[in-house]
C-alpha cells in the first residue's frame, strides 16, 4: 500500500508529539521552574547564605555525578530497545547497581557521623544532609535514564516538571517556616528529587514482579558486570568535564568570599538555565542524525551536517550573549531582586562560558564516533586544569569576572582541542563568513539596545526587561532582514541592458 503525503505528514507529526515535544517540554519546564526557584531563594536569602546553599547544591550534583554516572551512562546504553525479558533482566541488574550505590553513601553517611560525633570541629554541619540529598538526586537521575531509555518521554516530562514544581513549593515552606536555614532548604531538595525518582521508576517498571524475581539470578549479576565495565570508561570523561564546568563556582568563595560567591553563583545559575533551556533540545534532536549518517558511513553527509550544526549553533550563541548583555540590568534585578543587582555584570560573560562549555557535546562528535575516549579523557582534564589555574591566577585579581573568564577560557579550549583533533576524522567546516556577520550585528543590536532602553527611564523592572528584549528583537530582526536582502541582491545575475 502506498504511503501519501498526508500519511507520511501525520506520521512525523506524532512522532514529534510522543517523542520530541515531551523532551523539549521536561528540559524547559525544568529549566524554567529552577529560574523560578532561584528568584525566589535570592529574594528571601542574603547573598552569603544563599553563597552556601549554591556551594553545597554543587558539591551535591558534582558528587551524584561521581557516584551514579557510570549507572547511568550504562543504563541509558543498555535498556533502550530490548526485548521484555532482556529488559527485565537489565532493569535487576539496575536495580543491583543502585543497591550498590546507596550502600556505599550509607557507609559514608555512618563514617562522617561519626568522625562528627568524636570531634564536631572536623565535620560541617551540612555534610550528612549533602550525602542524603546526593542519594536523591543519583536516584533521579538513574530513573530518568530509564524513561528515556524505554522512550517513556510524557512520563520523563512530567517527572522532571513536577519534582521541579514540588522543589519550589518545599523551599517556600522552608522559608516560611526558616527563612535562613540552608540544611532545611537541600532537606527539601531532597524530598522533592526522591518523590520524583519512585516516580519515574514506577513508570520505568522497576518495581515490576518480572524484575524483582530476577534480582538474584545468575544472568542479572552476569549484566551487571557489562554495565559496570561499560559505565565505567564514560565515567572518567563525564567527572572531569563536569568539574571543569562547576569549578568556578567551587571556588569563588575561597577566592572571592562569601558575597561573592552568592553574586556569582546566582548569576551563573540563572545563564546556566537559560543555556541549557536552548542547547539540551537541539543535542537530543541532531544526535540521532549524525549517527545515522556516521553508521551508514556516509562520512560526506555527516561532515556537512556537523559542519551546517556548528555554524549555526556558533550563531545562536552569539545571538543568546548579545541578547544578555542587553537584559543583563533589568533581567538581575526582576529575578534575582536589588540585593543582586551587581551581579547584572556578570551575564554576559557567565552567559558566553556556559555556552563555550555546552557546545564541547557537539565538537567531540567526530571523538565519539570513532570511540576515542582517551583522548576525551586528555581534554577534559586539560580544561579542568587551566580552569582552576586561571581560577587561582584571574578570581582574587578580577573577582567575579576573573572566575567568568577562567570558565570562558576552558570551555573554549576544550572545543578548540576537540576540533583540532576531530577534523582529522570528519573533515567538517564551520561557514566563518557568516559567523562573522551574525556576531558583528548581534554585539552592535546589544549596545544600541541598552542605550536606547536605558533612555526611557521606565521604573518597573519587568517593564524596562521586556523593553530592552523587545527592542533587541526588533534591531536584530531588521537587521539580519537588511543584510540578507543585500546579499541577495549581490548575488542576483545582472541582465545586460538591451542596446
Amino acid at each position: 500500500m502506498a504511503v501519501t503525503g498526508g500519511d507520511a505528514m501525520n506520521g512525523r507529526v506524532k512522532k514529534v508529539w510522543s517523542t520530541y515535544f515531551p523532551y523539549v517540554l521536561g528540559i524547559c519546564g525544568n529549566a524554567a521552574l529552577n529560574i523560578v526557584l532561584i528568584s525566589l531563594l535570592t529574594h528571601r536569602l542574603v547573598p552569603a547564605v544563599y553563597g552556601s546553599y549554591v556551594v553545597s547544591m554543587t558539591a551535591v550534583v558534582l558528587s551524584s555525578s561521581v557516584v551514579g554516572q557510570w549507572l547511568q551512562q550504562a543504563t541509558g546504553r543498555y535498556l533502550a530497545g530490548v526485548t521484555a525479558a532482556a529488559s527485565s533482566y537489565t532493569k535487576a541488574a539496575v536495580l543491583l547497581g543502585i543497591g550498590g550505590i546507596l550502600a556505599v553513601l550509607a557507609v559514608f553517611y555512618i563514617v562522617t557521623a561519626l568522625i562528627g560525633i568524636l570531634d564536631s570541629r572536623l565535620v560541617d554541619g551540612l555534610w550528612l544532609i549533602d550525602i542524603a540529598a546526593i542519594a536523591a538526586q543519583t536516584l533521579f537521575s538513574l530513573a530518568g535514564s530509564a524513561l528515556q531509555a524505554g522512550q517513556r518521554a510524557w512520563a520523563y516530562a512530567l517527572q522532571q516538571t513536577c519534582a521541579g514544581a514540588l522543589k519550589i513549593g518545599l523551599s517556600e515552606l522552608v522559608c516560611q517556616m526558616s527563612s535562613q536555614d540552608v540544611g532545611a532548604l537541600i532537606y527539601a531538595y531532597a524530598v522533592a528529587q526522591l518523590v520524583g525518582a519512585a516516580y519515574g521508576a514506577w513508570h520505568a517498571g522497576f518495581f515490576h514482579r518480572d524484575v524483582l524475581r530476577r534480582l538474584g539470578s545468575r544472568r542479572a549479576k552476569l549484566v551487571f558486570h557489562k554495565l559496570r565495565i561499560y559505565g565505567g570508561a564514560m565515567t572518567v570523561w563525564f567527572v572531569f568535564m563536569n568539574l571543569a564546568m562547576y569549578l568556578d563556582r567551587l571556588l569563588i568563595r575561597g577566592l572571592g568570599g562569601a558575597t561573592m560567591a552568592g553574586l556569582y553563583g546566582a548569576a551563573s545559575t540563572l545563564v546556566v538555565g537559560s543555556v541549557s533551556l536552548v542547547m539540551a533540545p537541539i543535542l537530543a534532536a541532531t544526535w540521532p542524525q549524525l549517527m545515522v549518517a556516521w553508521n551508514m558511513r556516509n562520512e560526506q553527509v555527516a561532515a556537512r551536517l556537523l559542519g551546517d550544526l556548528l555554524t549555526w549553533l556558533l550563531c545562536a550563541g552569539a545571538a543568546l550573549v548579545a541578547l544578555v548583555n542587553a537584559v543583563a540590568d533589568p533581567a538581575t534585578r526582576l529575578l534575582l531582586g536589588d540585593r543582586f543587582a551587581a551581579a547584572s555584570t556578570l551575564l554576559p560573560l557567565l552567559a558566553a562560558s556556559a555556552f563555550s562549555f555546552s557546545l564541547g557535546p557537539f565538537f567531540h562528535k567526530p571523538l565519539e564516533f570513532k570511540e576515542k575516549k582517551i583522548a576525551m579523557c586528555l581534554f577534559a582534564a586539560a580544561a579542568l586544569l587551566l580552569h582552576g589555574l586561571l581560577s587561582v591566577l584571574l578570581t582574587p585579581w578580577l573577582g567575579g569576572v576573573g572566575a567568568g573568564t577562567a570558565a570562558l577560557i576552558a570551555g573554549s579550549a576544550y572545543c578548540v582541542l576537540c576540533a583540532v583533533y576531530g577534523r582529522k576524522i570528519v573533515r567538517w567546516r564551520v561557514r566563518t563568513n557568516l559567523l562573522a556577520v551574525i556576531a558583528v550585528l548581534a554585539a552592535m543590536t546589544s549596545l544600541a539596545a541598552r542605550r536606547i532602553s536605558a533612555s526611557w527611564h521606565i521604573e518597573s523592572n519587568l517593564g524596562s526587561f521586556v523593553a530592552a528584549g523587545a527592542t533587541f528583537a526588533v534591531i536584530f530582526g531588521v537587521a539580519l532582514a537588511v543584510t540578507v536582502m543585500l546579499h541577495i541582491a549581490r548575488r542576483r545575475p545582472r541582465i545586460p541592458a538591451i542596446k
